[in-house]
């Protein structure tokens, strides 16, 4: 980093990786028209039986998650309008209450956008077909303080084609791996500002992009739903997991607020 260099006597040290990350699992076959019609032949589900079954497989994916936050003890909230920031809502809960055993802070539930499947009549081949269009419905978003990758969420959309998102972040998740390890640090927002051995604590974040994302992904949407694969039953949902949206982020520590406070005019010019 040609910048460390130029000023390596005002630097502490630096230290870069993943940032904010969102993955997205999606069913290859279930999120197009094409795909989906496919399905519901296969797994012999009239297309004029469509609307039935997808409002009773959402109200089963409901209550499976409402039962898995029973289980874990924490709340479950509806938010009655768009535009609350749930991260901050969440970390609200986190302090007031606490996380259960395995980092869980709550379950949020909002009405959002979305493209799902609907069957429809073909006016020219007087048959019924699928087609995606955009339509709401209910988001569950499951906020964890998970042990090893630290804050986060789930985002689980409850109508076909039961798409999933999960945030994660590189910074959060350093801090539990330099915890874990032993490594005094000071972490402020989503930065750190000092670290104690910053050559471990960059090992730590290269480990991260060794990670068995699959595995890792798909433990954390069962987490919010142990009986997911099963709830939409005959469709078979087998989610492929995509980074959709990804940041590397690089934090500088200087010596001193001095050091970093004479560099600064040069720095916003």
């Amino acid at each position: 980093m040609l910048f460390a260099e130029l000023y390596h006597r005002e630097i502490y040290g630096v230290i870069e990786g993943l940032d904010r990350v969102r993955f997205r699992g999606t069913d290859r076959m279930l999120s197009n028209a094409g795909g989906f019609s496919r399905a519901l032949v296969l797994s012999g589900l009239p297309f004029k039986d469509f609307g039935v079954w997808a409002e009773a497989a959402t109200k089963l994916l409901r209550a499976g998650c409402e039962g898995r936050a029973r289980a874990l003890g924490i709340p479950v909230r509806y938010l009655d309008r768009g535009g609350v920031d749930k991260d901050a809502l969440a970390r609200q809960i986190a302090r007031e209450q606490g996380t259960a055993q395995d980092g869980s802070v709550c379950m949020l539930s909002v009405v959002e956008t979305c493209v799902s499947p609907t069957v429809a009549p073909n006016r020219g081949s007087r048959q019924l077909e699928v087609r995606m269009r955009p339509r709401k419905c209910v988001f569950i978003y499951h906020y964890f303080d998970h042990p090893q990758v630290g804050f986060g969420h789930v985002r689980l959309q409850t109508w076909a084609p039961y798409t999933a998102h999960i945030c994660l972040n590189g910074r959060h998740w350093l801090e539990k791996q330099l915890l874990a390890a032993g490594v005094g640090h000071l972490k402020t927002g989503n930065c750190f500002p000092w670290i104690a051995d910053v050559a471990a604590a960059q090992r730590l974040m290269d480990a991260q992009l060794e990670t068995n994302w699959p595995a890792l992904l798909d433990s954390l949407a069962l987490g919010m739903c142990p009986a997911l694969p099963d709830l939409c039953a005959p469709l078979k949902v087998q989610r492929c997991w995509s980074a959709d949206q990804t940041e590397f982020a690089t934090d500088v520590m200087f010596r001193s607020a001095a050091a970093l406070g004479a560099l600064f005019p040069k720095l916003v010019l």
